[in-house]
């Protein structure tokens, strides 16, 4: 176990829908989960990852930057390829992405760390579980900036920067921004990100609290009443602790 933390590639694969099935489906889907990542990285680049369970989903952790390439390039496109392969499946496997890089810790119980916190917070974020609801492909995938501006701006061979849209991310603590990309359906990517940086854009225009009313005014149990009238509620820092 090295006493100090080493630079990796995170790839965080969950199953959609897990929670909704019976044992034995679940027990079939993270068989069939392994098996399809197994496949998709080919034997030779699966001996250079680590891999751990987490339940519904696998983290896959990749100690060599070059297979960042490998992965967006070859292993996620031949995913999808065998996920459409199978469609017909029970019970169907459909699985949300992430994908980021950073120190990662190790120990006798797996891997930790704020870069494993941030690849599964990305995982969990409303962009890449609704967009997974409505693309027509079997995945959907969210980059962190880190991974963007390493493997995927620089305009690698297979890998097309325009397909990969800025989303705000808020999960828990985590705030940021990543990128999202859904396999064959570049329409639904753009759709949801669009749709994702209007609402933050929407809420953070949104500053106090204007009405009008007819004649006079009037405040009774927070409730005002009668005449035109204008509010300005601006907020209030907010912070714990004494003085």
């Amino acid at each position: 176990m090295p006493d100090h933390p080493e630079h990796t590639q995170l790839l965080l694969a969950d199953i959609k829908g897990f929670s909704t099935r019976s044992d034995r489906e679940q027990l079939r889907s993270r068989a069939d989960l392994n098996s399809e990542l197994r496949a998709a990285f080919t034997e030779e680049l699966w001996r250079h990852c680590a891999h751990e369970d987490r339940g519904d989903a696998v983290l896959v952790v990749m100690r060599h930057p070059v297979l960042t390439h490998a992965l967006l390039a070859e292993v996620l496109p031949r995913l999808e390829r065998q996920l459409g392969q199978r469609r017909r499946s029970d019970p169907l496997l459909r699985l949300r992405m992430a994908v980021h890089a950073g120190s990662v810790h190790t120990d006798p119980h797996g891997y930790a760390g704020n870069a494993v916190n941030h690849v599964f917070r990305l995982c969990e974020g409303e962009p890449l579980r609704r967009a997974l609801d409505e693309a027509t492909s079997d995945t959907a995938l969210l980059i962190s900036d880190v991974v963007r501006d390493s493997a995927v701006r620089a305009g690698l061979p297979g890998v097309d920067p325009a397909t990969f849209h800025s989303v705000p991310v808020q999960v828990k603590e985590t705030s940021t921004r990543a990128w999202l990309h859904v396999a064959g359906d570049d329409l639904c990517a753009r759709r949801i990100a669009d749709a994702a940086t209007a609402r933050e854009r929407d809420g953070e225009g949104a500053r106090g609290v204007s009405m009008t009313a007819g004649r006079d005014n009037r405040v009774q149990n927070s409730v005002i009443s009668g005449g035109d009238t204008h509010l300005d509620t601006p907020r209030a820092p907010w912070w714990r602790g004494g003085r």
